[in-house]
């Protein structure tokens, strides 16, 4: 049954298309109640709403849940006692966009485009088992072969300060826990691994070509202009 809710029919929200929180307008909503006999007075509801930015007009699909104060004949009164929402998509700032490596060898490329997908796709074990991954890439990359993962990311330290590489375990520990007992770490851990790789990766892989790229430009100018 198509019913208006007491919710605002205008709502603030990151908009994943003007990427900044812009007024969404709802043009559609669907929802049912359902009463509990035990708590008359309150009745729990459960519905959709198509939401449109007030911007760019793309649509957002809301799913949300909410508890009602109820009338003696069922009919749902003013103020929410509990809401929750949930947005399709998933709102953007919640994901990690991906980041362009202009030296990135391809291998390394494809395991860093798919540890992201695990990530904005909630996948949190497979997420953690691919940053493991990534660190594995990086290493035989560099043509590290001797050990297992611990002895061959000490051997970094040749490229890497100290206290970088020490930290590196870490990331190891948690793809360790993830492949072996299945245990997702929390998402602000993954948040947090997928940013010190995207580090290294444009340490190791484009810091040297973009100062190279500088330097050329410089030199090139300095050519074309022989005072400067």
């Amino acid at each position: 049954m198509t019913r208006s809710t007491l919710l605002p029919k205008t709502k603030s929200i990151f908009c994943n298309s003007c990427k900044r929180e812009t007024n969404h307008i709802c043009i559609a909503d669907h929802y049912h109640v359902d009463q509990d006999d035990d708590i008359p007075e309150e009745g729990e509801v459960t519905g959709f709403r198509l939401l449109i930015c007030a911007g760019c007009e793309n649509g957002t699909l809301e799913e949300y849940f909410a508890i009602y104060p109820l009338d003696e004949d069922g009919e749902v009164l003013a103020d929410t006692i509990e809401y929750e929402a949930r947005y399709y998509p998933d709102r953007g700032y919640l994901q990690i966009e991906t980041k362009q490596f202009k030296r990135l060898p391809p291998k390394l490329d494809g395991i860093y485009r798919e540890v992201l997908r695990a990530f904005n796709n909630d996948m949190g074990v497979l997420c953690a088992i691919g940053i493991r991954a990534l660190i594995e890439g990086i290493v035989a990359d560099r043509e590290i072969e001797n050990g297992n993962l611990e002895k061959k990311i000490e051997s970094l330290s040749g490229l890497l300060p100290k206290n970088i590489v020490s930290n590196l375990h870490s990331i190891r520990f948690m793809g360790n826990e993830a492949a072996h007992e299945l245990s997702a770490p929390a998402r602000d851990e993954l948040r947090l691994a997928i940013e010190i790789c995207e580090d290294l990766l444009n340490y190791l892989y484009d810091l040297d070509y973009k100062a190279s790229s500088l330097t050329e430009v410089r030199n090139k100018r300095k050519k074309q202009t022989p005072n400067a």
